[in-house]
């Protein structure tokens, strides 16, 4: 096995999303939804699926659809979960659970997000990383070296990078008061979604 090929691409992919739009994202869904481990899947996932489509050919989608229609609609989704998010921190309480049984309720409630926090997660990175510098460096990489070893690289890094973005989204939620952190969360997701529109990110 040729582990050059999967150490290289492990250690610039990682380096490459460290403080990352894709982190900072996950940061903010753990925030959000308060929910580590489907928002740690759905981000791995997403990121697994773009470095694959990066490893086999991502040259393919480019030429079914334009790179500046996906970054558009990876924009869009940001500034519109941003939006969702402030709208959910303005109905949201400051004060504790009047009762146990009204926390009772805000577990079972938080328990059906699950599915919303991995689906949210999943589409918002994947449109995100289409076409980003990681996808791109993989397709470079696996044009001169083992496909394989050069997925297998990608997909690890960007995995630790989403756990290590979870940990601080949890973190996060341990020291800021709830309706303050899903406003941050929400301004996060705009500014990073109109910044992605004008090609910043």
């Amino acid at each position: 096995m040729n582990w050059s090929a999967l150490l290289s691409t492990f250690g610039l992919v990682f380096i490459a999303e460290l403080g990352d739009k894709t982190q900072l994202a996950v940061m903010t869904q753990t925030c959000k939804f308060r929910r580590p481990w489907p928002v740690f899947l759905g981000g791995s996932l997403a990121l697994t699926a773009v470095t694959a489509l990066g490893a086999v050919g991502g040259r393919v989608l480019g030429e079914f659809v334009p790179a500046e229609i996906i970054r558009l609609v990876a924009a869009v989704a940001f500034v519109v979960m941003g939006l969702l998010i402030w709208r959910e921190a303005a109905r949201s309480k400051d004060a504790e659970c009047a009762s146990n049984v009204e926390c009772v309720e805000d577990a079972a409630r938080a328990a059906k997000l699950n599915w919303q926090a991995f689906g949210t997660t999943f589409t918002l990175l994947f449109f995100a990383e289409l076409g980003d510098k990681t996808q791109l460096a993989v397709l470079g990489l696996s044009s001169k070296q083992s496909a394989g070893l050069v997925f297998a690289g990608g997909a690890l890094a960007l995995m630790v990078v989403t756990a290590l973005g979870v940990v601080g989204g949890q973190q996060l939620t341990r020291c800021i008061p709830e309706k303050l952190l899903l406003k941050i969360s929400a301004a996060a997701f705009v500014v990073m979604g109109v910044l992605m529109g004008f090609g910043v990110l």
